[in-house]
């Protein structure tokens, strides 16, 4: 066959084979549609009582649910599906109610069976559905799926044990952040949720958990997602170094509670992962004091990589004290931009002595540029 051949029989195979797809995907748009509309006829004739009981209308012998609960066994899963959307969307009794009525028609046992399915998406819609239920009876299962062969159930796990809101899913949940399918982002909301029950596990994620683990512990103890999350960097329990030679013993009293100094000291210097050390020094510009300053610098020294340095940058304007001048003045001739770039807010941010500072060095094509933002602005310099 020559290449002219070739080409034209090649190129029809391959039109075929796109027109093949697309009719594929058009049909299954299609039967997704029908089995769409062919469910809410179903669910119709049952909608308005369902609707009451959300909407916390019901009567006070609960007749409504009464009559839910007693539907035969054939529209009870259509009736559970409607009752599963809406439990997104309702807090408080009505909540409870439409809880109350998964369990009368059986779905949450149902759920905990299905959690042993050889099928994942199965055991994923369990998961689904005792997370939207917020079952504490069904959490020791939860916790395990942390642990699910199936990257897909990792995931819904994690976000059903923060619905659930047990605070012995923390570690677990830390711990599962080393596996494929748990998402950095469900975990820190499901931690945020637990309160002061997770403290202790995020002191053990910020000093022994895997790099995705101590990025999440770092993340919430310096925005303060949960009430457990904001006093981490500022106490931790200090772990002595072993001794190194002879010499003075230490002072009266060191040992216990540190600052948060030295977390960041280590972060930065005993993890290769950059996104960890960057996280730990952000924290510490959001809940740190004067006396950080110094761990926050020593992210800035010049070998450490621009997204650690850059962090560092935005931490000393976070922190809004004067000490960190010097230590921004020097990165405005960062040879990265984004470094140069966030010294320069930072200094606006710090009000007079930093605006005075970006004065001084406006030959820098950076701080010249932010100077000239600045009066555009309307700010004083």
């Amino acid at each position: 066959m020559s290449i002219g051949g070739f080409v034209a029989v090649s190129g029809l195979a391959i039109a075929t084979a796109s027109l093949a797809m697309a009719v594929v995907i058009v049909a299954l748009k299609v039967h997704r549609s029908l089995r769409a509309r062919v469910w809410e006829r179903r669910v119709e004739p049952y909608r308005r009582r369902v609707v009451l009981v959300a909407a916390g209308e019901d009567t006070e012998d609960g007749d409504t649910l009464a009559e839910l609960a007693g539907l035969t066994r054939g529209t009870r899963s259509d009736v559970d599906e409607l009752v599963l959307r809406l439990l997104g969307k309702v807090r408080g009794e009505p909540a409870t109610e439409l809880v109350e009525l998964l369990r009368r028609h059986g779905a949450l046992e149902r759920s905990a069976r299905e959690l042993r399915s050889r099928s994942s998406l199965r055991r994923a819609r369990a998961l689904h559905l005792i997370g939207r239920c917020r079952d504490w009876t069904h959490a020791d299962a939860a916790i395990e799926a942390l642990e699910d062969r199936s990257p897909r159930v990792r995931a819904q796990a994690a976000r059903t044990v923060g619905q659930i809101g047990d605070p012995r899913a923390a570690r677990p949940l830390l711990e599962a952040l080393r596996l494929e399918g748990v998402h950095a982002g469900d975990a820190a909301e499901a931690l945020a949720g637990l309160g002061h029950g997770a403290t202790d596990a995020l002191l053990w994620a910020l000093h022994e958990g895997s790099p995705r683990a101590r990025t999440v512990a770092a993340h919430l103890a310096g925005t303060g997602g949960g009430p457990a999350a904001a006093p981490l960097p500022v106490h931790l329990p200090e772990r002595k170094p072993p001794p190194t030679g002879p010499g003075p013993a230490p002072p009266a009293g060191a040992g216990g509670d540190r600052p948060a100094a030295p977390l960041a000291a280590d972060l930065a210097g005993r993890n290769p992962d950059p996104a960890v050390a960057a996280t730990a020094v952000t924290a510490l510009g959001l809940v740190g004091r004067s006396s950080d300053i110094g761990a926050i610098a020593g992210a800035t020294v010049r070998y450490h990589p621009p997204q650690l340095r850059r962090a560092a940058a935005e931490a000393l304007g976070e922190l809004g004290d004067p000490l960190g001048v010097a230590v921004l003045v020097r990165l405005l001739a960062d040879r990265e931009s984004q470094v140069s770039e966030a010294a320069a807010r930072s200094l606006l941010a710090l009000g007079p002595a930093g605006r005075a500072a970006l004065a001084l060095n406006a030959h820098l094509p950076t701080a010249g540029a932010a100077l000239a933002q600045a009066r555009l602005t309307g700010v004083a310099v």
